[in-house]
């Protein structure tokens, strides 16, 4: 038996695969310019020629296709008939007017939000355990510095009278 040596059709030398050179040298493109001109171009006349024709003509043809659902269809009573149609809307809309009157004669002049009361000196110092005394001190200094522990809770204040 002789160990034939398998043939293989994949180029690994780099002059014989067909791979211009400026696609691993970018300083080898001299006219970025012309390029860049280019693909300006490319992207205007897409967006300002094909696009807006592309749409014209899906306009046109669902157009059409409404035209023939809905008006040629009249008379065989279809499923999506201009008449069907029509009246599944007004009801849709009977609806919501029922349920606005509803909810409009339920709610009228009836406020169910509360402000909520002023919090007292207190309640304040209750919250920072702190007593009355410093509540007051706070309020009146211009310019007051808390220090937090890590858990959140005041541990010391400083104010400037």
């Amino acid at each position: 038996m002789k160990n034939n040596p398998i043939k293989s059709d994949i180029h690994s030398e780099q002059h014989s695969l067909d791979i211009p050179e400026y696609i691993d040298r970018p300083e080898y493109v001299k006219n970025k310019w012309a390029g860049f001109s280019l693909q300006i171009l490319g992207w205007s006349l897409w967006m300002w020629l094909i696009m807006p024709l592309f749409t014209i003509l899906l306009w046109w043809f669902e157009g059409q296709n409404i035209y023939k659902q809905l008006f040629l269809s009249l008379n065989n009573n279809g499923r999506y008939s201009l008449y069907m149609l029509v009246s599944c809307i007004m009801v849709l809309i009977m609806i919501l007017f029922v349920w606005a009157s509803y909810n409009w004669v339920r709610f009228y002049n009836i406020q169910r939000r509360n402000m909520p009361e002023p919090a007292t000196e207190a309640q304040i110092a209750e919250s920072f355990n702190l007593n009355v005394r410093d509540i007051m001190t706070m309020k009146k200094s211009k310019n007051m510095t808390l220090h937090f522990d890590n858990h959140g809770n005041l541990v010391n204040y400083e104010t400037s009278i």
